[in-house]
């Protein structure tokens, strides 16, 4: 039985799995926004409630994109609507382009929903090791939140050495094209 999971630990695509789960929460930004957009809270709150009703308008169709396109594809795009959103943002000097940014984040986390979840299932079913599944995911999941806790500290580093807090966005762009690679390179 521990054979098992050394091969699986030992996978490259379940490790690419991890990396994916690692980039995606290196969210740099998101405990200075308040600071970067020079907004109130109420305006903040505003923003986050257009990426949460665009990204729930947007899970059906994101599903459907995936069944007719694929789910590799899904997240190509995804990324691609994180990485204009951070832009959005970069460039977001009043609340319509943040907006904006925040509707472009709202699409990529519909698109992004799900997906790499099923794509792990997808892969394990094909290995015969779907029963394996706790294991798998618990381990991407532990990647996940590796990148949460290197972005909280990064971003600190970031902040304190740039000319302007507004940068933070650009480097958030760096992982999102990194997982964008890996899910080109991925099967």
């Amino acid at each position: 039985m521990s054979q098992i999971y050394e091969n699986i630990k030992n996978d490259k695509q379940i490790w690419k799995f991890c990396f994916y789960g690692f980039l995606k929460n290196l969210k740099f930004f998101e405990p200075y926004l308040l600071n970067i957009t020079n907004s109130n809270l109420f305006k903040i709150g505003i923003l986050f409630s257009i990426k949460e009703i665009v990204t729930y308008i947007f899970e059906i169709p994101s599903g459907i994109f995936a069944n007719n396109y694929g789910k590799k594809k899904e997240l190509m795009l995804c990324f691609s609507f994180y990485i204009i959103s951070f832009l959005f943002f970069f460039t977001g000097k009043n609340f319509f382009i943040l907006a904006l940014g925040m509707i472009f984040f709202g699409l990529g986390e519909a698109f992004r929903s799900g997906t790499h979840k099923a794509m792990i299932y997808s892969y394990l079913e094909q290995r015969g090791w779907f029963k394996h599944k706790t294991f798998v995911y618990g381990r991407t999941k532990s990647f996940s939140l590796l990148g949460s806790a290197v972005s909280a500290f990064l971003s600190i580093i970031f902040v304190l050495n740039f000319p302007s807090s507004r940068w933070i966005f650009l480097i958030c762009i760096i992982p999102y094209i990194l997982d964008f690679i890996d899910m080109v390179i991925s099967k």
